[in-house]
Formats: C-alpha cells, structure tokens, sequence
C-alpha cells in the first residue's frame, strides 16, 4: 500500500507474514476446530471472578449519585457505621495517587470528587464482611449533593447555558472532519439529492455477568483479577490511581461472561475502584455491580444525531456525500473521540464518493456516558449510510442492488480520506452473492404487498470496518511462545479470551505452522504477565493477536527446521513439519518425532523461545485537510433481511438472515459462524427492542423486565455465511477482524426491508413496534387528507 511506512527493522516478519498468505494446503487452519474452553464451560469447571475465594475477603458495593449533576458537600458513613458488618466507606480522600481513569482525556475520576455530572455515578465504596450485607449498607450511607442545573439534550448542550465540565470552557469535547473534492459544488450540481436526519439511542451491552473486580494487597503492589479485555490498560490505570509503577500491579483474568467492548472500558475502572478500597484495609476486595449498577452506572453504545445528505448522477453514480455527527458523549469522553472519529471516516459507507464533506462532534450531557460497543461507533453511520442508498435509489428510480453495485469499493479504489485501496477489498463479490442466494429480483417483486394482515419485505446493506487503531495512532502486538524439553508448547499472549473463540484460532495458527497436535499447545493468555498484545477490541484479537502468534512459531519452526536439515541430510527448504513429525519433504520415510527435534535442537543451543512482536506499518494523516491514511485494512460486510410485520400492532418479526463476510482468511469456520449469528442477534436488539429509557437523565428501566434484549426465540433463520477470502498482506494466513461485522449493517438491512414492506422508511433506532405502529397511523392519516 502505498500509504503506508514499511519499517525496515521488520523485513524478517514480513517475509514471515508473506510465506503463509501464500499457503495452499492446512491442517489446522480453515477447520470447524471445537473451542478449547468449551468442555469447562460446559461442566461449569470455569472460574470467574466471584468464584475466587481468598482468604480475609470482603465485599464492596458502589455508592451512587442520585442527581445527574450537582455539588458533591459531603460523604458520611451514617447508619451504615453501627452496622456489625460494616467495615469501611471509601471516597476520593482515601485516593493515593491520581483520581483519574479517563481513556484519552484526562476528564473522569474513579469517584466523584467535588461535582457529580450524571444520576448514578460513583461517589463513594461501602465495604462489608458479608456480601449481603454490603447491599444494605449503602442505602444507609449519607451523600450530600447539591443540585445544579443539567442538560441532556446535546443540541441544547451546544449552547453552552450548562457546562458538564466548567474547564473546559465548552460542551463540545472535540470535532473531527473529514473532506474530499468540493461537496458544496457537488451538491448544487447534483441531478438527484436527498437529505435525511437520523437518531440512534444507546444501547447497553447487557453481558450476563456485570462488572467485578477482585483486588488483593501485596507488599508494595497489587494483584487484580478482573475480567477485562486489555490486562495492560488495566494495570496502567490501577498504577495511576494507587500512586504506584506498573510493575507493581499484576492482573490476572478470569473467564469473561461477555465483554461485547463494554468491559474493555469498564474493568480498568471498576479495578481501580476495588484496588483503592484493598488499599485502605489492606484486605482483598470484591467489588461486583448489581444488575441495576451495571444498567445505570456503565458506559453504553453512543446515542447519535445524524443530518445526512447526499447526491447522485442520473446514471446512478455517487457524487456527493455531506454529513454532520453528533454524538452524544454523556458526563465523560470516554471513547467518544474515538468512535466518532470512526464514524466521520466510515460515513460514505462502502462505497466511492469523489466529494466528501463530513464534520462530527461529541458533545457532553449530564447522562451516563458512551464507550466501546461493537461496531465502535460504526452501526450508527452505516444505519444512516445505508438508508440514504435506499431512499436515493428511489428518488432515482434504480433498484438498491443496482445502485450499490455502481458505486462499492473495488481495489484501487479511494476513500473519503483519499487513501487507495490496493488490495483486501472483496465487498462487490459479496454483494453479488448475497443478491444470488436471497433471490433478490423475484422477492423485491413479490413482496411490499399486505395479506392477511401482514406485510413482508427484503432489504439489503452493505458495511465496512477499518482494523486495527486509526490515522498514525500506533498499533502493535506480541507473544511469547517457549518450547519445553518434552515438545509441550507455551504460548503467552495479552489477548483476551472473552467467548469469541479467539484462544482457539491462536492454537490453530500456531499447530499449523509447527505442524503439531493440538493437545501439544498450552495457552496463557489475558494476563499482564504476557507481553502486551494491544487490546482485544477492535476486531484484532484473532488478526493481530494471531500475527505474533505466527511470528513467534515460525522463528521456532525456522530453529527446528536447521537442526533437523542436518540430521536428514537435505536443505532447510526441504524440512516440512506435520502431524508431530519433522521429515524431509522429497523422502518422507526419512523422518524424526517433534519430540526427537526438540531434543536435538536443545542439545544443539538452539533457543526454544521465541517472542513475536509486530508493530503495524501506519501512514499520515493531516487533520487541516482531512486527508490520509485511515486505516490499515478494511473487512466488509453485506446482509439481506427478510421481515414480516403484523400491519395492526407494528410488531416487526425479522424471518431470515443472509450474511456475507469479507475478512480475510477464515481461521475456524465453525467459530465465525457463531459469531455472526451472535451479531445478527444483537444488531435485531439494537434495531428493534433495546430502548434505554431516561428521565431528566435517569435511567428508568435499569432491568431485563424492561430493557427488552432478544432471546433465543428471536432468532431468524440464518443461512450460511459466504466467505469472500479477501486476503490481508499482514494478517496471519490472511486473516482480518470479523467479530463485529454482522452487527453493523443489520439496522440498515431491517429497516431497509421495512420501507419494501410498507412504503414507511424508519429514521430513528430503535424502532419499536410502537413506534412504527404510530408511524403507520401517520401515514394513513396523511393518505387520507
């Protein structure tokens, strides 16, 4: 790519990385391999992290602001003190070093100090002997606030009556900007131009297992069991509020139940709040949220307002895309500069655009604040890309499938940051197969018609996703793999297990390059005592974690590939490792054991620990113009979704899914499959039922009675996924990110399938059955007249 800086200090893990994108034939790779983890799961042998028991633990429970902005005065045990459980009630005072857990801006303390900026933040810690207990004895704690002025709206927070932050002298956090050609000409000069304006809400990410964090004193340090999705952010962060260097926190991790982002955000922070209490008493400390925490008091997916407008020639071309973005910070940055960041570059949609103009701005309110969710602020650009295709391939009169097809990214393409897309762009072939297998001509025709009280329709959308971190932000990733005397294999990574499969696909990349059984790879991973591998969010914890897997197993197999030349007497090249045995390639019965090899290499002083760090080639980008190097690779996503809707209640029942992925080099099969289907679940939540309902910032349906996350039953029919393999030069075997794909165009696809069904187009997600049935009641009045 010619964007992008090739460092000259990694031309032997490039020549690596090249020698298995060109593979033809796998062992390991490209299988349905069962999970490695699934057998505990399954006999409940797993721990997570209330199932530490240690010795002298207490319990902690959060206490909470009951107003969404005010004066923090005071903070008094009260009744809670003559509690005999009671142990001790822990505040901002007991803080030995800095109170700040922000992400990028330095904007959030782990509890409240002199102000609170949303209803449910924490102010303080309530420690007990009995967990039970500690339920009880925060209702007891005495918090006093005094009430200020709040503002939730983020238009209104734009004229700045109320400031979240006073310093920072404004409610807009930042702006990003994006530009390309000259939008103001292309629109004026436009055949065809439609403008729409978008909402999209928060949704929570509802993991069956809430927040907790375990923390036990050391001398001097600290261990932290938590089940995060970065261990060494983790550990950055509880450094910095105990006052302390990193390498006196260790965190260990213990299974997650369900991350989805959330828990990327949140355990650094809910890890640093158990540390400080561990601290005080020097006791370990169990800090769990309840249900009811979790809903009010953790970040969420970013609440957008999105003006969208866009122009098209009469033949069908893209000539224009022009977009504001608004998001919705909440009390605190968070992630926000991030997502939407995302968000300005992703806003074309998968598509060629020669005039771009897009500007964003995160904006802060006195709610509980955005963070990482998957799709990273991307299913909220593509919901409005997505529905802008629709509606402008009817005002032009050109079926959707057509007018994408005109328009979607091919390689050499360039996006709305300029940047060329040489390679690792397989969305046309996607699309075109998606159209085959939905039969898509034959049921846009049949359907969009009401029988028997039902209405059905087909809709498509497309999506794509930049990997790995954005601009020059720099991006790495590293592992250790060391080789016993016996042959057993170890490998240690920072990448986080958290139900994806990701331990799995990193054994079969490295059994495939060793060539040896599964069962002879031990994994250690999510610990701040393997090398730091980046975070496991972003789509990059197979595609990146599995790149220093590679790296650091093929410098072993290089090492046990020069002994045994020697002993079978024919060239390196010649060496092949398979199925436990080392044998030459042109004389297979000319073979040792991996055991016999390992041996040998140790008594011939050959290292048998390698490390395989990789830190990705970046290019430039300028922020003045808006113009450069957006991401490394993209992976893209195309579904059609068939929906039927009950016309007298606005019940909308989506009844079958086809998905299809271009994300490289397919690692396991079986693993992608469950996480699309996984995808396609919550991306029917986001679109259809999850509605986070506030009043004057406080969040009113704080449960799972209220809070309607689809189940099982929900489930459409999904046929299986198509895997277009758009190889990745710099992914492991070829892969790319995968995991967030299938979410992220779903909205667009439903309420696409929608308008087919009944000529009503949705501009705001969720879009309850309330919601629609008002609409459809609009609309026949509206005939009517």
């Amino acid at each position: 790519m010619s964007s992008i800086t090739l460092l000259e200090s990694q031309k032997d893990e490039y020549s690596i990385l090249d020698q298995w994108i060109k593979a033809k034939e796998f062992v390991y790779v490209g299988r349905g391999i069962n999970r490695i983890d699934a057998l505990d799961k399954v006999l409940g042998r797993s721990k997570y992290v209330e199932d530490y028991l240690v010795e002298g633990l207490t319990f902690a429970r959060i206490v909470k602001s009951n107003i969404p902005h005010g004066i923090l005065e005071s903070i008094n045990p009260g009744k809670a003190s003559q509690h005999p459980d009671f142990i001790t009630l822990v505040t901002s005072k007991d803080i030995p070093g800095l109170n700040q857990v922000g992400y990028y801006i330095p904007d959030q303390p782990a509890l409240a100090e002199k102000k609170v900026r949303f209803h449910g933040e924490p102010v303080a810690l309530v420690v007990s002997s009995k967990p039970k207990s500690a339920e009880e004895l925060r209702e007891l704690v005495e918090v006093v606030i005094k009430p200020i002025r709040a503002v939730f709206d983020p238009l209104e927070a734009l004229k700045d009556e109320v400031l979240v932050h006073e310093e920072n002298r404004s409610n807009v956090v930042l702006k990003t900007r994006v530009r390309k050609g000259d939008s103001s000409r292309a629109l004026q000069e436009s055949d065809y131009v439609v403008e729409g304006t978008y909402k999209t809400g928060y949704q929570d990410h509802a993991y069956l297992e809430t927040e907790g964090a375990l923390a036990i004193p050391s001398d001097g340090g600290m261990t932290v069991i938590l089940p995060g999705q970065y261990p060494h952010l983790a550990q950055a962060i509880i450094s910095r509020v105990l006052g302390v260097s990193q390498s006196k926190v260790r965190i260990i991790q213990p299974v997650i139940g369900g991350g989805f982002g959330g828990k990327d955000d949140m355990e650094p922070i809910v890890g640093a709040q158990a540390a400080i209490a561990a601290y005080k008493i020097r006791r370990p400390v169990l800090l769990t949220y309840s249900r009811e925490d979790s809903f009010t008091s953790h970040c969420k997916r970013d609440p957008a307002i999105i003006k969208y407008r866009s122009g098209a020639s009469r033949d069908g071309r893209l000539t224009v895309v022009d977009v504001d973005i608004i998001f919705d910070a909440g009390a605190y940055a968070n992630r926000g500069p991030f997502t939407l960041w995302r968000a300005t570059v992703h806003a074309t949609g998968p598509y060629e655009v020669p005039n771009v103009d897009v500007r964003g701005m995160l904006v802060y309110t006195n709610k509980v604040y955005q963070g990482s969710f998957r799709g990273f602020g991307n299913p909220q650009i593509q919901f409005a890309a997505e529905r802008q295709m629709d509606e402008l391939a009817e005002r032009i009169g050109i079926d959707p499938l057509e007018f994408r097809l005109k328009n979607i990214l091919k390689p050499g393409s360039k996006i709305s940051t300029n940047q060329v897309l040489e390679d690792s762009v397989g969305i046309a072939d996607a699309l075109i197969k998606v159209a085959e297998r939905c039969s898509w001509a034959d049921k846009r025709k049949a359907y969009g018609k009401i029988v028997d009280g039902k209405a059905r329709g087909l809709g498509l959308a497309c999506a794509w996703h930049g990997i790995s971190t954005s601009r020059g932000v720099p991006d790495w990733c590293n592992a250790y793999l060391n080789v016993a005397k016996d042959g057993s294999i170890t490998i240690y990574t920072g990448v986080v297990e958290m139900g994806q499969g990701t331990h799995t696909g990193l054994l079969q990349i490295a059994a495939e390059i060793l060539g040896v059984p599964f069962e002879k790879i031990n994994l250690i991973g999510g610990t701040s005592d393997a090398p730091d591998t980046g975070a496991t969010h972003g789509s990059r914890g197979a595609s990146f974690g599995g790149i220093s897997v590679a790296i650091a197993a093929t410098k072993i197999r290089r090492r046990v590939q020069k002994v045994a030349s020697r002993i079978l007497g024919c060239s390196l090249e010649d060496v092949e490792l398979k199925d436990g045995w080392v044998y030459n390639r042109h004389k297979p019965e000319m073979r040792i054991t991996w055991e016999e090899a390992v041996k040998r290499c140790y008594a011939e002083g050959e290292d048998m620990a390698a490390t395989g760090y990789f830190y990705m080639p970046k290019g430039k980008f300028d922020e003045e113009k808006g113009q450069g190097f957006a991401y490394i690779v993209f992976s893209y996503m195309v579904v059609a979704v068939e929906v039927e809707i009950d016309v007298e209640t606005g019940l909308t029942r989506v009844v079958k899914v086809w998905p299809a992925i271009c994300a490289g080099r397919i690692i396991n099969p079986r693993l992608a499959t469950t996480q699309i289907h996984g995808a396609v679940l919550q991306g029917i939540g986001y679109t259809l039922t999850e509605e986070v309902k506030l009043e004057d910032g406080r969040i009113i349906n704080p449960n799972f009675t209220d809070y309607l996350v689809p189940t099982i039953a929900d489930l459409p029919e999904i046929e299986e996924p198509i895997f277009v393999e758009d190889l990745f030069r710099f992914g492991p075997f070829g892969a790319k990110g995968l995991a967030e794909m299938a979410l992220i165009p779903i909205p667009a696809a439903i309420t696409n399938a929608i308008k087919h069904a009944l000529g009503i187009g949705p501009s705001e997600i969720p879009c309850s059955s309330e919601k629609l049935f008002l609409e459809m009641s609009k609309a026949m009045k509206k005939t009517r007249s």
